[in-house]
């Protein structure tokens, strides 16, 4: 049958059976659809082979990164140990072996966390949350109506130095200098005296971890962001509570800390205000590796600090403060191109050989890391600006923030005298309804009999301590 509709066809004679016809005919439609499907099947495969040849190498560079971080965590604790026959000799928490153990590790030229409570956020997982967030109705819980905002959120205007005479100048007056941690005054050999000896310190809350802090006659603004928006107006985030003072109307701060380059802890109105063209006396402290940022927004009067590396402030009197980069389990990047190019840190600043304030910018809970800088540094700090928000999903969120409870370990770690909760109810950046932080907080201070001592300011209220 098949070798007579073969001949068939050579003779050009009509053939009507469907064994005849139809492998003949499929083929033909089969051809004939071929330069449509072509073009799609070419598409698919053209993006099929660039998302694999981007995700397989980068998926590889992930792995290879938790390999060798891993490793090298492993290398250090083992080292630190090495010598000691039980773990909790008093010598494993030496400065030495602090050093040895959190000092900053790159890795293919990027900066990692050498914590092992810290877990690398993949692109999958960072993509995967920001999908998860979409479907989140009125995320954060925000009232519709201002006014409710504003009696849950109250705003007060900021005295600065509670009514004491205070230069809202920078007449850049303030020598510095970075001197290694050796040569500090350390805190078992500082000046003895007493509470009523000490200059008061003054700390206003102007939103996230941003805060205005005065001692001594020394300003201080740590992580400046004054923008409504983060990103842009369009995209938001969008700040949830006003400003409690225009940036125009600040006094102009002697010293800027700034922990790490998120855009929540650094935006480009305080880089324009800030730079050289405008108010080029003040000093920005920042961390290793955001020179080449800084630059490139006019900014020339600026120390980088990696951790443990101290800056020695000396006002006109021959005052003199300390102001240290400590360690902090974070991550860095105003982009998905530079994350981790440059470093991220807290800071502590001692005066007469004692810690005065603690500023730790961003960071997730390390059991021993906080128990090593008050072994440093000495007890009670006199007040700890320590970050209670944006924790949820804990899943996602604790490798890079604490949550309340870890707050008051923290405090505990330190023996601070004083903390503040911040970073929260400014933007939307986690699941948690907004208040929950401070709630929390509270609630936990009250629990351990220590809520005059640990709490969340109101914006813009001047607190003395």
């Amino acid at each position: 049958m098949r070798y007579c509709a073969v001949g068939a066809l050579r003779r050009g004679l009509p053939c009507s059976g469907r064994l005849c016809r139809g492998p003949f005919v499929r083929f033909e439609s089969v051809t004939a659809g071929t330069s449509v499907k072509s073009g799609k099947r070419g598409g698919s495969r053209w993006f099929t082979r660039v998302l694999l040849g981007f995700l397989v190498p980068y998926t590889g560079y992930a792995v290879y990164v938790t390999v060798s971080t891993a490793q090298e965590i492993k290398y250090r604790h083992q080292h630190c140990i090495k010598g000691l026959e039980d773990p909790e000799d008093p010598r494993f928490y030496s400065f030495e072996t602090t050093r040895m153990k959190y000092s900053p590790l790159k890795v293919l030229g990027r900066y990692e966390n050498p914590f092992v409570e810290y877990r690398i956020q993949t692109i999958y997982e960072f993509f995967f949350n920001r999908i998860v967030e979409l479907f989140e109705r009125n995320r954060g819980g925000i009232p519709p109506d201002k006014r409710q905002m504003r009696a849950l959120m109250p705003v007060h205007k900021p005295t600065w130095s509670g009514g004491e005479p205070l230069d809202h100048e920078c007449t850049g007056n303030l020598r510095h200098d970075v001197v290694a941690l050796e040569d500090a005054v350390p805190a078992a050999v500082g000046a003895h005296t007493t509470d009523t000896d000490e200059p008061p310190l003054y700390n206003t809350w102007l939103g996230q971890s941003c805060n205005f802090v005065v001692y001594n006659g020394l300003k201080i603004l740590t992580d400046p962001i004054f923008s409504d928006h983060l990103l842009h107006e369009s995209l938001g985030p969008k700040r949830i509570t006003d400003v409690p003072c225009p940036i125009d109307k600040l006094p102009q701060p002697d010293v800027i800390l700034v922990s790490h380059n998120h855009p929540d802890h650094l935006d480009p109105m305080s880089l324009q205000h800030w730079n050289d063209d405008n108010n080029p006396n003040t000093l920005w402290i920042v961390p290793t590796g955001m020179k080449k940022y800084l630059t490139s927004n006019n900014i020339s009067n600026f120390i980088e600090l990696s951790w443990w590396d101290t800056c020695e402030l000396v006002q006109p009197d021959g005052t003199a403060y300390n102001i240290t980069s400590t360690p902090a389990m974070h991550w860095s990047g105003r982009s998905l191109m530079d994350t981790n190019e440059s470093l991220w840190c807290s800071f502590i600043m001692t005066h007469r050989g004692k810690p005065v304030l603690f500023h730790a910018g961003d960071t997730g809970y390390v059991k021993d890391l906080y128990i090593r800088i008050k072994n440093q540094f000495g007890a009670g700090c006199r007040l700890a600006l320590l970050p209670c928000g944006q924790y949820c999903p804990e899943w996602h969120q604790r490798p890079r923030h604490i949550n309340p409870s870890e707050v008051v370990k923290i405090m505990r770690d330190l023996k601070a005298q004083n903390v503040l909760g911040v970073h929260w109810g400014t933007f939307v950046l986690s699941g948690e309804y907004f208040l929950e932080p401070k709630q929390k907080l509270e609630l936990l201070a009250e629990f351990e009999g220590i809520r005059d001592h640990c709490y969340c300011p109101e914006l813009g209220k001047t607190v003395r301590f």
